[in-house]
């Protein structure tokens, strides 16, 4: 099942929650700010996902988890 992260950077504050959970997962590009997801983000686990998005003070961080044909499936 394809996953894809986004952080949505109008929201994020940089409080980088999301880098001391998953530091594989996200990185703070401090020049901006901004905490960004990375190439391996997807392939966090489920559970440790859902942790980083729920520790975001701003709600920043969106998982979407669809599977092949799924309307939200837009590879």
């Amino acid at each position: 099942m394809p996953v894809r992260v986004h952080v949505d950077p109008d929201l994020c504050i940089g409080s980088a929650e999301c880098v001391r959970i998953l530091p594989e997962a996200f990185r703070l590009v401090k020049a901006r700010g901004v905490s960004v997801a990375t190439d391996a983000a997807p392939d966090a686990g489920p559970q440790r996902l859902d942790e980083a998005v729920r520790s975001c003070p701003t709600g920043a961080i969106s998982v979407s988890r669809s599977t092949p044909g799924d309307p939200d499936d837009r590879h």
